[in-house]
């Protein structure tokens, strides 16, 4: 009896894996010159924020914002995964890609 209660048990859980969904991903972009922010959590779901011009006294602001955006998505449980680099950054094309990752 404790062999098929066993089994019935090992089976269900190895079923549960069957049924979970997906992680949830959102990749957020940074284009330092441009001062643009770009959040996607999905098809139909790009968000733009644009940071304050480099003209602006607060040459922090674009930082300023990640922190923020960064700090959000922590609190919805997501974790940053990876990071890439592309482009250079004398040839004012740099774009820094973060994926956060909530399982």
């Amino acid at each position: 009896m404790l062999k098929l209660l066993m089994s019935v048990v090992f089976t269900v859980m190895i079923s549960l894996t069957a049924f979970a969904t997906p992680p949830s991903v959102v990749l957020v972009q940074f284009r330092g010159y441009q001062q643009d922010i770009t959040v996607t959590r999905g098809a139909q779901q790009t968000e733009r924020i644009k940071a304050p011009s480099v003209l602006d006294k607060n040459k922090n602001a674009s930082v300023e914002q990640l922190h923020a955006l960064f700090a959000k998505l922590y609190q919805e449980g997501y974790t940053l995964q990876n990071s890439s680099v592309t482009g250079s950054a004398d040839a004012r094309a740099e774009l820094v890609t973060y994926v956060f990752v909530k399982p």
